[in-house]
């Protein structure tokens, strides 16, 4: 069978090398840090189908992930939506998860090569799983820190004017709190300081003082900046996780793309590797593919997503939920599916 080469070893790169090397394709994957990692990232899955999940061979890695059930937005320090998922959310701490998927990988004879980069860029039998694509534009920067706090429950949205926070429980009394924000120049600090000026710059004083109480744990914290959401640039091979499609955050559902994303490119890399198929022919499946499943939700996302940073967006969807009116459950399924 013909090699695969992965370059990036997040979610999608090691999915895909697993759900590889399951069905007996030789595949070396490089990543340039080390395991176990903190990233930026929501750290819950919620959206991706079950039979994914076995498809790709990676539930097992999930089996002690906490459950939630439950979401709850907050827009100027008041609960505005207080609902029941239509589907439950897995909350688990990448740290973790990452080195999980690392270990099985190489356990099914992947070879892992950390602290590395692929020494030649793209072309036949090469896939990038690189994570956020840079842009030239320096528009977002995302934050992410962990706090001890036990008494969490379900997921929340916190909405400022310049910025949101997501809070999820991720293992027994330790909490994920990641913020996305637009950058300020004003704003300055290290480490936990950078993650609570971001907070009172984005009228999210209120979480400050309470996430202030809290002890958090410093090696966790990790920041993201120079990265455009939506489509990314396209690239000249295979493009999993968020090197394709980055997802705005407050979906709720960038993990659950990268692993469907890592599903779609399984089975055209699987007829590549066996002879079956080209090269060509396996990027244009997967590209079709990969736009009949992510189109919609991804433009959806991306004409919601700036009315979460203007006065009149802000202050209709606390009209719309202070009536009952927002469509939750259409749109977390829209949001979600293709």
């Amino acid at each position: 069978m013909k090699k695969i080469q992965i370059t990036g070893g997040g979610l999608a790169g090691l999915s895909l090398g697993i759900a590889l090397r399951k069905n007996g394709v030789p595949v070396k994957l490089y990543e340039r840090g080390v395991y176990p990692q903190h990233k930026v990232c929501g750290e819950f899955i919620c959206g991706v189908e079950n039979s994914v999940l076995e498809t790709l061979g990676i539930q097992n890695c999930l089996e002690d992930a906490k459950i939630h059930q439950r979401l709850r937005w907050w827009v100027d320090g008041e609960v505005a939506i207080d609902k029941v998922m239509p589907q439950s959310a897995r909350g688990i701490s990448r740290y973790v998860l990452d080195k999980r998927l690392a270990d099985h990988f190489q356990k099914l004879g992947g070879q892992l090569h950390t602290k590395s980069r692929m020494k030649s860029d793209y072309g036949e039998g090469f896939v990038s799983a690189s994570g956020k694509i840079k842009s030239g534009r320096k528009e977002w920067i995302g934050l992410k820190l962990h706090f001890l706090k036990d008494d969490l429950n379900g997921l929340e949205m916190h909405l400022g004017k310049m910025g949101y926070v997501g809070l999820c429980e991720v293992s027994n009394g330790r909490v994920n709190a990641c913020g996305l924000f637009q950058i300020n120049s004003q704003v300055k600090g290290k480490g936990r300081q950078l993650f609570f000026n971001y907070l009172r710059s984005a009228g999210l004083g209120y979480l400050a003082d309470i996430l202030n109480q809290l002890e958090s744990d410093g090696s966790s914290f990790s920041a993201t900046a120079g990265f455009a959401l939506g489509q990314q640039e396209a690239q000249k091979g295979f493009s999993v996780g968020d090197a394709r499609y980055l997802i705005p955050p407050f979906t709720g559902n960038g993990m659950s793309m990268a692993l469907e994303s890592s599903a779609f490119a399984l089975g055209p890399l699987l007829a590549y590797s066996m002879g079956e198929i080209a090269w060509d022919t396996a990027l244009a499946d997967y590209h079709r593919k990969l736009k009949s499943q992510f189109g919609k939700r991804t433009a959806l996302a991306a004409g919601i997503h700036p009315l979460m940073f203007n006065r009149v967006g802000i202050a209709s969807l606390k009209q719309l939920s202070k009536h009952n009116l927002l469509p939750i459950p259409f749109l977390f399924t829209q949001l979600r599916t293709p």
